[in-house]
């Protein structure tokens, strides 16, 4: 059960990135670690960085992840974003797809908002168009929804006019403010019952109780690490994303010329691959047993680790392109094949044993041509100082 859900949540990941990648050229692509963009933008556009600014008008679809974000600018599609702190002031005209630490829609939103995070924060002066569709730890709505509000978190305050119906799960509580009213229904469930004005619900409303069942200690645990295993396995994978993402911006050719040598000599770069790993561990091994040196075993083991995070990005583009590899590459087509690529490494990975060996191989692969690669461009900087 816990491996169909976990294959299921990244089968999920992977068929959002592959199928909102556009084939055309025209989408327009930002990176930088202090981004601003003020001008236009006529079609789609993909963002990143640590501080993003996005003031510019889009005539499409917006996808955005960094550490801190906002959005003032109008979006004329669908707005996905993903980051530490993410502010959203300007209109966005279709969905919302949110998720982040801290969560601000400070705007008018054509339909719906689905946002997940540890605290989601919904002004009074919005207008979400559709449904809102929550995840978090606390949620303050204040605005208007002009559908339903579903999902669930620990504490939720509604301060606006809702509407259709409200139908949530709680951890702690929700409350409803003076300023609240729902026209259709609320029904929700949590550990206790909160102390509502009915005259504030239009329709009927409905409490379920939910009883916690008593579980032996070790079925908890056991329990708790599954779900936390699951919750690991799609966060590594969308790190991987936004990885593949940051390489296709910054190095294209880089993963591409990687891939044409895992193909070109396969097994010679596996052994390679092994190889650096090994002496890696042994080189980190050795010199942490000497106080003077544990300074060069902690450089070694970074350097070894970032690299090992390179490379499964690397072998999902080798992997990818065995079973798409357009003529006109473009770096949309390119991300999408490293995220096919990368998902199909983490979903053989769950494998009991062989898929997990298989997975690692395959990823050992990626190290030797990572390394092959990066001693063939040395070698051509001395070429070209000679």
């Amino acid at each position: 059960m816990i491996k169909r859900t976990m294959i299921t949540a990244l089968i999920v990941c992977a068929l959002f990135v592959v199928f909102t990648i556009p084939t055309t050229s025209a989408v327009v692509f930002l990176a930088e670690e202090e981004l601003s963009s003020t001008e236009a933008i006529l079609d789609d556009a993909y963002a990143a960085g640590g501080i993003v600014t996005i003031d510019s008008e889009i005539d499409g679809d917006l996808f955005v992840a960094g550490g801190s974000l906002t959005i003032n600018g109008i979006v004329k599609g669908d707005l996905v974003v993903a980051g530490g702190q993410v502010t959203i002031n300007g209109e966005v005209t279709d969905d919302i797809r949110a998720g982040g630490g801290s969560i601000f829609v400070n705007s008018n939103v054509g339909d719906d908002v689905i946002a997940t995070g540890g605290q989601i924060n919904i002004s009074s002066d919005s207008l979400i168009g559709g449904s809102l569709i929550i995840g978090s730890g606390f949620t303050n709505m204040l605005g208007t929804v002009n559908e339903d509000i579903l999902g669930g978190g620990g504490k939720i305050v509604i301060g606006g006019e809702v509407y259709g119906d409200v139908q949530l799960e709680i951890q702690d509580t929700i409350t409803l403010t003076e300023a609240a009213k729902i026209n259709g229904n609320l029904v929700y469930s949590g550990l206790r019952k909160a102390e509502l004005n009915e005259d504030q619900v239009e329709g009927f409303i409905e409490y379920n109780e939910i009883i916690v069942e008593d579980k032996d200690i070790g079925k908890n645990i056991e329990d708790f690490f599954s779900k936390l295993h699951i919750f690991f396995q799609i966060f590594q994978y969308l790190s991987l994303l936004v990885i593949a993402f940051a390489l296709v911006m910054i190095a294209p050719s880089a993963l591409t010329e990687t891939a044409d040598i895992a193909q070109l000599h396969p097994w010679r770069n596996l052994g390679l691959g092994i190889v650096i790993a090994l002496c890696s561990i042994a080189a980190f091994v050795v010199l942490s047993i000497t106080v003077i040196a544990l300074p060069f075993a902690g450089i070694i083991l970074a350097l070894f680790l970032i690299t090992m995070c390179l490379a499964k990005v690397y072998a999902g583009v080798f992997i990818g392109r065995l079973l798409i590899n357009p003529k006109n590459m473009t770096k949309a087509k390119l991300f999408g094949i490293a995220a096919l690529g990368v998902f199909i490494i983490e979903v053989v990975g769950l494998v009991p044993f062989i898929g997990g060996l298989v997975a690692l191989l395959t990823v050992f692969l990626g190290f030797g041509a990572l390394w092959t690669h990066i001693k063939q461009l040395y070698d051509s900087l001395n070429l070209n100082k000679l």
